[in-house]
């Protein structure tokens, strides 16, 4: 995932500010208290922004930062354990609101009646909402207390959930929607939050496939758009939970001569 590149910047720039400091070391008697603890700190940043990188690229450790699914709170031990991830992350997100502001791209947009798709500032529009998926793990929750019910799917910024999480989130949202308008938000309004959409699109029968809801959505929001892995994750989900339906598994079959079982029982359409 190309998102996951500006923690290995990350890693690396930190790697060689420790390398800087030792060796300032290597030319003097030895390093002072500020010294210390700034290389501790560095090797520190370097070797966390490794490790989540990694975890990007494997789709795993999202809960490591300890963001709560019940409340969408992160609490404060990760904010002092994780200083080095949290703080250039929120930064990075800061300066892209402030870009998309001057860019005219709403914090939210409903895409569909009662459907909105939108990043972490969706809280700004002030909305009540009967239903809120956040797909952040790296977010405290902004609508907690403007939504009647709240599902966390945690998710690193560019890394798309399993079919059976967005199987679980469109279920939840066609649900919640009954009661209102939902909104599905990611960090920015882009990736994660237009996955989890198309899903809820497809499966409150909106649209008959998530390719179908893609060019819906972004119709209505221009900024949305989806990475390979994504797309991956949505045709699996697709193919698992949308078109091979108990109602056409159970669909008569034409006779097969050979006696053999009806093709999609044997993996082979």
């Amino acid at each position: 995932y190309g998102v996951s590149l500006k923690y290995v910047a990350l890693s690396v720039v930190s790697g060689l500010g420790a390398r800087a400091v030792l060796l300032h070391e290597a030319n003097a008697d030895s390093l002072d208290t500020s010294q210390a603890v700034l290389l501790s700190f560095l090797c520190y940043t370097s070797l966390l922004n490794g490790v989540i990188a990694i975890g990007f690229q494997l789709g795993v450790g999202m809960g490591m930062l300890g963001k709560s699914p019940s409340t969408g709170a992160v609490p404060l031990w990760s904010y002092v354990a994780f200083f080095g991830f949290h703080f250039p992350t929120w930064l990075y997100t800061s300066l892209h609101h402030l870009k998309d502001r001057a860019m005219r791209v709403p914090t939210a947009t409903e895409v569909e009646p009662g459907w909105w798709v939108g990043g972490r500032y969706a809280a700004d529009l002030g909305k009540q909402w009967a239903g809120v998926i956040d797909m952040t793990c790296e977010f405290p929750e902004g609508c907690a207390s403007t939504t009647e019910q709240y599902l966390l799917l945690p998710c690193w910024d560019g890394v798309p959930p399993p079919p059976e999480a967005l199987e679980r989130a469109a279920n939840f949202a066609t649900s919640a929607h009954m009661d209102g308008d939902v909104l599905v938000h990611c960090a920015h309004g882009r990736g994660r939050s237009t996955t989890v959409m198309c899903a809820c699109l497809v499966k409150s029968e909106l649209y008959p496939n998530w390719e179908l809801a893609l060019e819906a959505i972004k119709r209505h929001r221009r900024v949305a758009k989806l990475n390979r892995a994504m797309r991956s994750a949505l045709a699996a989900w697709q193919s698992q939970y949308v078109d091979l339906t108990p109602r056409k598994a159970m669909a008569p079959e034409p006779d097969s001569s050979d006696g053999e079982g009806p093709a999609w029982a044997l993996g082979r359409c």
